[in-house]
């Protein structure tokens, strides 16, 4: 795959229909070329997303404490339990949070810096942050992963679900105490419970079709909930729109597509 220069390359250039999550269905990594599974000294530990070609972008509890070489990233690849000759792997030489609040995960963003970057193209792009301060109240967007499923275990391939995002105002009415929600979070899902991000899929996205470019944006970051498709209780996801300029400033010797 060769590699696209800056200027030439495109975020979330992606507009797709194909058809994590408890409740969720299968989904092909293929259309979401972004995606990152995250293995810590070889299991399996969360999602992430490709934002440039040296950075993916993942929730601070996954990586909080944790040595940077332990990590492996992997880029283009369906399964986490098995291997395929289309995947990318790299290996992490940095980690970087902001100004994390562990017991409230509050903040709860990290960058890990790639030893080396990947090659840009049709089959491997980064999604887009989005522009704007949008709260994204109403809209559906769409979480993949490969966290517990319905009858409890890691999902071997990755899901897709659709919910919808609340404002904060609506989730601090939910099952969750007003001061559990700032606002560096988002909520997101069914209060009727059954479908959900659930353990495993933290640090993967909240994504969803920029009507104006049509192309896909990183809206959240999974985050926390109590337990998993709980009636009255939405997940919790890092609000990515609080986070573009530190995200920008901490990975300057990246190669950005527009």
């Amino acid at each position: 795959m060769s590699r696209i220069g800056c200027s030439d390359c495109v975020c979330g250039g992606l507009d797709s229909t194909n058809s994590r999550v408890v409740g969720g269905n299968y989904s092909d990594i293929g259309s979401y070329p972004w995606m990152a599974s995250l293995f810590y000294k070889g299991v399996f530990t969360c999602g992430g997303s490709l934002i440039n070609d040296r950075y993916v972008l993942t929730a601070a509890h996954c990586v909080v404490r944790s040595d940077p070489k332990g990590f492996e990233v992997f880029l283009r690849r369906p399964s986490i339990v098995s291997t395929n000759p289309e995947m990318v792997q790299r290996h992490v030489a940095t980690i970087k949070l902001n100004r994390y609040q562990g017991l409230r995960y509050n903040n709860d963003v990290a960058l890990l810096g790639l030893q080396e970057p990947v090659s840009i193209g049709s089959e491997l792009m980064p999604i887009c942050l989005p522009n704007g301060s949008s709260s994204y109240q109403g809209e559906k967007a769409t979480i993949i992963g490969w966290g517990r499923t319905a009858n409890g275990s890691l999902s071997d391939t990755l899901q897709q679900l659709t919910v919808p995002v609340l404002s904060n105002q609506e989730c601090k009415r939910t099952g969750y105490f007003r001061f559990q929600i700032t606002n560096r979070m988002m909520c997101a899902g069914y209060l009727d419970g059954g479908r959900d991000s659930c353990y495993g899929d933290s640090g993967g996205p909240l994504q969803l079709i920029d009507s104006a470019t049509g192309r896909y944006e990183i809206i959240g970051v999974v985050s926390w909930g109590n337990e998993c498709a709980q009636r009255n209780y939405p997940g919790v996801y890092a609000r990515v729109t609080k986070f573009v300029s530190w995200a920008r400033s901490n990975s300057k010797d990246a190669c950005w597509c527009q």
